[in-house]
């Protein structure tokens, strides 16, 4: 995996991607495909699959404007590929003085990005980019290129030995005949049959069904639903019929089930059956799904997602998911084993990126339509000033809850803006006129609040007071800062930290946190005062659980926050 995490797999003149190339800066656990309809989200997974199953030749329909497509990969260069290109028992030839052998040469090449073209039968060299000091020890030498393809081979194909599975966006699971073909197709052909050789040939192991298979199904619908058994029964028109028992509903057919249900049931296949069918371990394994979030719940998505991302980290396959849902972004957004490619099409072509920041994922937003309706689904919100708070409350909620409780999964963050607080009001629906009613939108609900306070004589205002009194009597959690802001939480060791330097005294409770920041190094405050998310997100990788402690009343105040979001989710 750490071999494919810096892998650059790219494609032109594929379908809709024409020049330059498009598609991945690297390779993760989970990467997140999102776009818009049409847009090329599905080609990319085109990709995948063409890679790992070696079918490099794409047929001629599938060319963008008649132009042979090219598939390209880029890794650095291992002092293991290079040794064995550039041995050190060989000396002459090309690679002469001031080299007294091969690898003299070779090991200047670590590190260096190296660029090939992936074929059906043999590999071509494209490119290699400067060694880490800056050097281009290959235009000292004639005739390199041999030695170049000859790395371009051995590289090989990076998927090499993984195994592709996918799931189409249009699936479903029928009754089906028995049959010793036990294969799975996207679109859900075979796991009837499948299941039901599991659970009546003696030769496959039934108690993955019987008991793997219903724990794992359980533990993703949790309330929502309980199965205490999964069977089969052979039917009149000889095909085999998979059955569910369901405490207070008696046995029902999977073919009469919703099709949410038919979708976690042919993830759960994949990931604990069709392994033992290849006889492959799940490590090998590469999935590409399409829009999982079709007929789920949100909340039940999320759970399906969270066990996805589990199997990913604890067994090591990867996924490909593609998806319209924001409830995926928000889930997979801030994880450091996911990804998320944005794929546009401005009507002759697709490109896309990988998404690092912030503020590039409220492009994503604005593109996806996401409506007021979704926050609706989720099981808290929080509403906050702005994206900086945001940033910063998630990474203190992660470190406190010990990585237990985050943004998508248990609660959700809404900006509501400084000025915009005098309109909104907790009151019940119906007893409010000129305010926006918090309750309308999610009747769980917390609020973190600047004071705005430059002395500790100065009171908070008469919007903020009401806010507190509307938000204590309807059972929500509200937190107005005990300092000026919520940058006065900042710790001196984060600052430590980030700077690298040490010996700062702490910012002052009433103290204007930029003003600060440009007594410890002239200009630092002026030059973020007007970027306050990119602070925040240069800041919160520099913020501990011990540097956090004992900040005004940042512990109390966690403490409180968390036990509500627990309280919310029923954890």
């Amino acid at each position: 995996m750490r071999k494919l995490n810096n892998l650059l797999l790219k494609v032109r003149n594929l379908k809709c991607f024409e020049k330059p190339e498009q598609g991945f800066e690297g390779i993760k656990l989970i990467n997140l495909i999102i776009g818009r309809n049409n847009s090329g989200k599905s080609t990319l997974l085109d990709l995948i699959e063409n890679v790992i199953k070696g079918e490099m030749d794409v047929p001629q329909s599938f060319w963008h404007a008649g132009q042979v497509p090219e598939i390209i990969a880029e890794l650095p260069l291992s002092e293991e590929e290079l040794m064995a290109v550039f041995p050190e028992g060989t000396s002459g030839g090309e690679i002469r003085y001031p080299y007294s052998n091969h690898w003299q040469f070779g090991k200047k090449l670590i590190g260096a990005k190296f660029r090939w073209r992936l074929e059906r039968t043999q590999n071509r060299f494209i490119s290699i980019g400067d060694c880490l000091d800056g050097s281009r020890p290959i235009d000292e030498i004639q005739n390199i290129s041999r030695y170049m393809e000859n790395l371009a081979n051995r590289l090989g194909n990076p998927f090499s030995g993984k195994v592709f599975r996918r799931i189409f966006a249009e699936r479903n699971i029928e009754p089906e005949p028995d049959n010793n073909n036990l294969g799975v197709t996207g679109d859900g052909r075979g796991v009837s049959n499948l299941i039901q050789n599991f659970l009546t040939k003696a030769r496959l192991p039934s108690h993955l069904v019987e008991v793997t298979l219903l724990n794992e199904l359980n533990a993703v619908f949790k309330t929502d639903a309980r199965f205490t058994s999964i069977l089969c029964q052979h039917l009149d028109n000889n095909t085999w019929e998979i059955y569910l028992e369901e405490e207070h509903k008696g046995r029902i057919p999977l073919s009469q089930s919703g099709s949410g249900l038919k979708t976690i049931i042919l993830i759960l296949v994949y990931i604990h059956l069709v392994p033992i069918i290849e006889k492959k371990a799940l490590s090998n394994f590469v999935f590409g799904f399409e829009e999982l979030e079709n007929n789920l719940h949100p909340a039940l998505l999320r759970r399906l997602l969270s066990y996805i991302y589990q199997q990913a980290k604890t067994q090591g396959c990867i996924f490909f998911l593609t998806t319209h849902s924001n409830v995926e972004i928000d889930l997979f957004s801030k994880c450091e084993d996911a990804q998320i490619i944005h794929v546009k099409h401005d009507k002759q072509r697709a490109y896309c990126r990988t998404v690092k920041t912030y503020i590039e994922n409220r492009g994503i937003l604005d593109d996806l339509d996401v409506r007021a309706s979704d926050l609706l689904q989720s099981n808290c919100l929080i509403w906050v000033e702005g994206p900086s708070d945001r940033i910063y409350l998630n990474r203190w909620i992660e470190l406190w809850s010990d990585g237990k409780l985050s943004e998508g999964n248990h609660y959700q963050c809404v900006f509501y803006g400084g000025r915009l607080l005098s309109h909104l009001s907790s009151e019940e629906p119906g007893l409010v006129h000129d305010a926006v009613a918090i309750l309308n939108v999610n009747k769980n609900f917390a609020i973190l609040i600047d004071s705005d306070k430059h002395n500790k004589a100065i009171p908070l205002n008469a919007t903020k007071k009401r806010i507190i009194n509307e938000v204590e009597s309807n059972g929500g959690f509200v937190w107005v800062t005990k300092g000026k802001e919520i940058e006065n939480y900042i710790s001196a060791g984060a600052i430590s930290n980030w700077l690298n330097e040490q010996g700062f005294a702490e910012v002052g409770q009433y103290e204007n946190f930029f003003d600060y920041l440009d007594n410890i190094r002239a200009g630092e405050g002026q030059r973020y005062s007007s970027r306050k998310p990119l602070l925040a997100e240069l800041l919160v990788p520099n913020m501990t659980s011990e540097n956090i402690a004992g900040v005004l009343d940042l512990t109390d105040k966690l403490e409180g926050l968390c036990n509500a979001i627990k309280k919310w989710n029923s954890l």
